[in-house]
């Protein structure tokens, strides 16, 4: 396996584990107590400001581990 498939295999690995973990907070934060009860999730009460500052930080990390690779030297 040369480096190119190793560093694609463990970014796949860390991304899923980081997935799930995401996953599961979400959820787990849909089920605390609320005044009012929840009746399902919808992207409909997500105000989109929130949603445009979520897909801002998550390029932002992408940008960052690219510039970050660019940087290191493979042997």
């Amino acid at each position: 396996m040369n480096p190119k498939q190793k560093s694609m295999l463990i970014g796949a690995i860390i991304g899923a584990a980081l997935g799930a973990v995401g996953g599961y907070l979400f959820t787990r934060g849909l089920e605390l107590p609320r005044e009012e009860p929840a009746r399902g999730f919808s992207f409909r009460k997500i105000p989109p400001g929130e949603m445009v500052a979520l897909f801002i930080s998550i390029m932002g990390v992408l940008r960052g581990l690219a510039e970050l690779g660019e940087r290191l030297e493979v042997n």
